[in-house]
């Protein structure tokens, strides 16, 4: 929203309505444009979370924080509840590190700009927890989960629920989940950290992203 030029009320001098000596209390085109340049980005915000981890691992030993923060079954049980968090800003290497850093932004970018940075956020962190949880209870014996790729899954899912809630093509959105879902049952990945994510985002965007008709009726 955009305030260029307003009209003062006959007899009204700009100190009177905002209450402040000498604000006229109006905003220029390039004034909001420029604070609106200078908002980083959710997804941004993310991925220098996820670097972060990683140069964390590195620094104070990657197998020590891996075991420390990383994802498994019974750990709630235990008491482990950062695990459900941590374990989705590590990840075992820079290859596993890029690829989901990769699918971040080309996820994430969009659909932030789609839904706006809040209901983005919310999703990712209820992909994050959705991930976690299916992996508590469903990780398997003496495995290890760590990654970024369930709040992805979320992305993705939440993407294809807007989609198919604004009357956009979905057949982009449904090949890369078809693909992925593929890969997930791949040797040494986290299927059930991809499933509980992808289930939680779909969820999650179900109850938040309402579409652009919606959206108008309450504006």
């Amino acid at each position: 929203m955009i305030e260029s030029t307003q009209i003062l009320p006959e007899g009204k001098s700009a100190e009177q309505l905002t209450g402040h000596p000498g604000d006229s209390g109006f905003r220029s085109r390039e004034d909001v444009q420029v604070k609106a340049k200078l908002r980083i980005p959710v997804t941004i915000v993310i991925l220098l979370l996820n670097i972060a981890g990683m140069v964390y691992e590195y620094t104070q030993g990657q197998r020590l924080i891996l075991y420390r923060y990383g994802m498994y079954q019974g750990a709630l049980a235990d008491g482990e509840y950062v695990r459900l968090i941590a374990s989705g800003f590590l990840h075992f290497d820079i290859y596993h590190l890029a690829s989901n850093m990769f699918c971040l932004v080309m996820y994430g970018m969009s659909l932030e700009s789609r839904i706006g940075s809040a209901k983005y956020g919310v999703i990712y962190l209820i992909g994050l927890l959705g991930s976690g949880l299916l992996v508590n209870f469903a990780g398997g014996d003496y495995a290890l989960h760590a990654g970024a790729s369930g709040a992805i899954w979320a992305l993705m899912t939440a993407t294809l629920i807007y989609n198919l809630r604004n009357d956009i093509n979905p057949a982009y959105a449904l090949r890369g989940i078809i693909v992925n879902l593929l890969y997930s049952f791949s040797a040494g990945v986290s299927w059930q950290g991809h499933i509980g994510g992808g289930i939680a985002g779909a969820i999650g965007a179900a109850i938040l992203c309402i579409s652009r008709d919606q959206e108008k009726l309450y504006e």
